[in-house]
């Protein structure tokens, strides 16, 4: 009897520990990855466990994953300094899964009722701005940046370190932001999808004066790219008995988490409509 209860305990404590086991779902993979435990490459949807030993592709490839806490993860090797061509591309999920940074200032910042924008310096921030798709309107107020053309925006970039001054098309108040004309210059097109130390300037054109904004790193977000993305992490909430507002309001903080700021109606429409489209 003694025995049969020992063995009993010790099943227990073993079915504990496995149980408290870290569970990483998938919602993003950039370059490639292979599950070496498996074999099987790392894609969206797949689930990783703690000790399940990863080969990366380059130090630039990356997943991004949720854990059962509905914590959010990078997985993605660490950058060091010396020689690189030795260096072993293998590590352990829990070796290299790092939770993310929450970017409370950027989410401080969602405001979609917000009518216009009369601080560019807060809206873009001094980090990183996205845009959700190939253009964005921002209402501007006429107080703090009256547009006309003798005053506008300027964007100032480099492409294939040629410098690129590019004037803002406007409508009446509104700025509208595309991307086609912003990769596209002179100098060359832009691969990729950003266009990194962006500056942004006012200008008066009749005095020839300017004053700079912020500057930033701009990065244009694929809609059928992120609507999967989202289409993924929603059955992983929708298990934790999560009702569409709070889905909603997580999928906010994880486009804020991992794609930086953004336009805040935007943002705001696009998670909405996900979360109403979800087939049930």
């Amino acid at each position: 009897m003694k025995s049969f209860s020992f063995t009993l305990i010790i099943l227990l404590f073993v079915g504990f520990g496995v149980k408290a086991q870290e569970v990483y779902h998938v919602t993003r993979v950039s370059g490639n990855i292979t599950n070496l435990t498996t074999g099987q490459p790392i894609v969206a949807g797949v689930a990783l466990s703690p000790d399940d030993r990863l080969l990366f592709e380059s130090l630039e490839s990356y997943a991004i994953t949720i854990g059962d806490n509905m914590n959010r993860f990078l997985i993605k090797l660490p950058e060091t300094e010396g020689n690189l061509e030795n260096r072993v591309l293998t590590a352990s999920v829990k070796e290299v899964a790092s939770p993310t940074k929450m970017r409370n200032l950027m989410l401080a910042r969602f405001d979609p009722k917000q009518a216009e924008v009369n601080d560019l310096r807060q809206y873009f921030g001094n980090d990183k701005f996205s845009i959700i798709g190939n253009a964005v309107d921002i209402q501007l107020d006429k107080q703090k940046y009256p547009l006309s053309d003798d005053k506008f925006i300027v964007f100032y970039y480099r492409v294939d370190n040629n410098p690129i001054s590019k004037k803002i098309g406007h409508q009446d108040q509104t700025l509208v932001l595309e991307k086609d004309k912003l990769v596209t210059s002179s100098a060359g097109f832009i691969t990729g999808n950003e266009i990194s130390n962006l500056a942004v300037y006012e200008y008066e054109r009749s005095t020839n004066r300017s004053q700079e904004i912020t500057k930033f790193t701009l990065v244009f977000v694929d809609k059928d790219e992120l609507q999967n993305e989202f289409f993924t992490i929603i059955p992983i909430l929708k298990r934790q008995k999560m009702a569409d507002d709070d889905i909603k309001k997580y999928l906010i903080e994880y486009y804020y988490d991992f794609y930086g700021a953004t336009d805040s109606k935007t943002i705001d429409q696009f998670a909405d409509r996900i979360v109403k489209n979800y087939p049930q």
